[in-house]
């Protein structure tokens, strides 16, 4: 009884675990090509099983996106067999493919990044000063033939 009168405290939420909840949400707002991702079909997240976000990403295996089940893939060589690919700042020299094989491959890729800076990707997550935010980069995002929700726009920090 003497706790039931106490606030409650919030928990911070581990930075890795909401960029992966990013991740998820770029997921839930972008449309693939009917040929990259058919119906039923599960949603392949590759990234490396060497990278910080991997655990916190694994914690979306078998969640659901638009009818399409959530899978995680450690990267592949590459990328084949994967719609999103998460590329952390320490493993960007293990890219995967080149970023126009990537965009051939209809691969959503979500780059961990300094913010502004440019790598390619359609999405360049990043964090600074508390704060997770991200950039879209329209171009590479029709390049690989993918439709970005205008919801998922208007969040963006900047969409070039």
């Amino acid at each position: 009884l003497l706790g039931a009168g106490a606030p409650a405290r919030a928990q911070p939420v581990p930075e890795d675990e909401l960029k992966a909840a990013f991740v998820f949400n770029f997921a839930v707002f972008t449309a693939w090509p009917a040929r990259a991702l058919p119906a039923a079909a599960p949603i392949v997240v590759c990234a490396s099983p060497d990278g910080a976000l991997y655990g916190a990403l694994g914690k979306l295996g078998g969640k659901m996106v638009n009818g399409h089940r959530v899978a995680l893939l450690g990267t592949p060589p590459g990328a084949a067999g994967c719609h999103l690919l998460v590329l952390e700042r320490g493993g960007r020299e293990r890219w995967a493919g080149s970023p126009a094989a990537l965009a051939a491959a209809h691969v959503l890729t979500v780059s961990e990044r300094e913010p502004g800076a440019a790598d390619g990707a359609v999405i360049g997550l990043w964090s600074e000063h508390a704060r997770i935010g991200f950039d879209v980069d329209l171009g590479a995002a029709r390049a690989a033939g993918l439709v970005l929700s205008s919801k998922l726009l208007r969040l963006a920090r900047s969409v070039h």
